[in-house]
């Protein structure tokens, strides 16, 4: 093969020389783009890129969404993560709102009880870290109670004694100390003008309060007791809130019987009014009058005394039907004040009744047009004492005594007496709202039956 020409090779040349500048245009190229991006990054100094929004709000809620069956004593709360919390309400569908408050830590907390068997629906408000606003709905329900539970708050528009207690009485005993603990929680008093007291168990059923002295003559009395939602029993529930309001007597009207001595004194603010000539329960285990402080806790102006409420049968030497005059009852077990024209003969010298307290018409009379329910009238001189349970019995103990009734006494010293049967306790030592049959006094169970005086033998 023959070597290249002179003319190839200077052919070849050019073409190889255009090949480098070709490369040195490029690089030059590469350069100055190069040049320009570093010249944008380096840009005016402190500029960042965009950060990424917040997250949203989140909420969160103590009852699940949809829930049914929520107890009414469920403490709902409601809180919010990766942001703030600011309103919340917790409404029926009549739009009745429940009370509640966010608490330091940012929570808010229901204050309220919730209603058995009802629906609710809970919303709320927030704002996330970089302040977009936020909502939340929740539904749930709560159970339907088994058994509805009810109470009353007695007393209730009246004038009353200073020896009235205020009582919250339920329909059945509320069966546990937590429960009764519950109970008390609720329950409120304001005095006017201010005075130390008590709430204090009667009996399983009886929550009472009574002030550490006999009250303040005029004092005004507010009782807030709003027990919806509180359980008293199994599958049992309180499904509505109550309260009272009431005054005390202008006057202290505090009365003595001296049982053995056959007197009654009464004295208005530590001055004698009156004393009387008295006949009291015959000296027998079943007639004998008790001792104790009691009140009076009913007034009938007439009314009629059957024995045979109390199982006594007619041809029984025991049995009596008395009509009788201006009645005052001061315990559950039938003692009365009343007149007693068949025993004037004996008031002031013996004791012939069938427990209770006899006087003269006229004496009685007096008696009950100046008493009122609540009036404290203290029996002396009989070794048959009063239990708690045959009357209102706040009276028949101290007061360090009474206060350790309390279900949130920090040492239980003190228990409220169960029944015999231990399903129910007695009945209800307030007045009886029931009209009584035109035979028998205000009664509800046997704990509560007459057992009255009748024309002495």
């Amino acid at each position: 093969m023959n070597p290249p020409s002179a003319a190839n090779r200077s052919f070849r040349a050019p073409g190889s020389v255009r090949s480098v500048a070709s490369l040195v245009a490029v690089a030059a190229l590469v350069a100055t783009t190069a040049g320009c991006q570093a010249q944008s990054q380096a840009g005016p100094q402190g500029q960042e890129s965009p950060e990424p929004p917040a997250p949203p709000v989140s909420f969160q809620a103590s009852v699940k969404e949809g829930a049914k069956d929520v107890r009414p004593d469920t403490a709902v709360t409601v809180s919010a993560s990766q942001g703030n919390l600011h309103t919340v309400v917790l409404a029926d569908p009549k739009g009745k709102e429940l009370k509640g408050q966010i608490k330091p830590d940012g929570t808010w907390g229901l204050v309220d009880m919730l209603s058995p068997g009802t629906k609710y629906t809970i919303k709320a408000t927030g704002e996330s870290q970089d302040g977009t606003p936020g909502t939340f709905s929740r539904d749930f329900a709560t159970l339907v109670p088994k058994v509805e539970a009810t109470y009353r708050v007695t007393p209730d528009g009246q004038t009353v004694g200073v020896g009235m207690p205020v009582m919250v009485t339920f329909d059945s005993a509320v069966m546990t100390p937590e429960m009764r603990a519950n109970v008390e929680r609720r329950v409120s008093i304001k005095t006017e003008p201010k005075q130390e007291g008590s709430w204090g168990w009667h009996s399983e059923r009886e929550l009472f309060w009574r002030p550490k002295e006999y009250w303040k003559p005029n004092t005004k009395v507010t009782v807030n007791a709003p027990l919806r939602g509180v359980q008293t029993g199994e599958k049992k529930w309180i499904t509505e809130d109550k309260g009272a309001a009431f005054t005390i007597a202008k006057r202290a009207r505090i009365s003595t019987v001296d049982v053995n001595g056959h007197s009654m004194t009464v004295r208005e603010n530590g001055k004698v009014v009156g004393t009387y000539p008295v006949s009291n329960g015959q000296a027998t285990a079943n007639w004998q009058t008790r001792s104790g402080t009691k009140i009076i806790t009913e007034k009938q102006k007439f009314m009629v005394m059957d024995a045979a409420t109390l199982g006594v049968p007619k041809d029984d030497p025991n049995y009596y039907r008395t009509e009788v005059d201006y009645a005052m009852r001061v315990t559950n077990t039938g003692e009365f004040l009343h007149s007693a024209p068949w025993s004037v003969w004996a008031q002031g010298r013996r004791n012939v009744s069938h427990g209770c307290v006899n006087m003269g018409p006229r004496a009685a009379r007096e008696m009950f047009n100046a008493s009122v329910v609540g009036d404290v009238v203290d029996f002396v001189n009989s070794p048959r004492k009063m239990k708690m349970h045959e009357g209102v019995g706040v009276w028949l103990v101290s007061y360090d005594q009474w206060k350790a009734r309390s279900a949130l006494a920090k040492k239980a010293t003190a228990k409220p007496s169960p029944s015999k049967t231990g399903k129910a306790t007695p009945a209800p030592s307030s007045p009886s709202p029931a009209t009584p049959s035109p035979s028998v006094p205000a009664a509800t169970d046997a704990a509560a039956r007459p057992q009255e005086s009748a024309p002495a033998a």
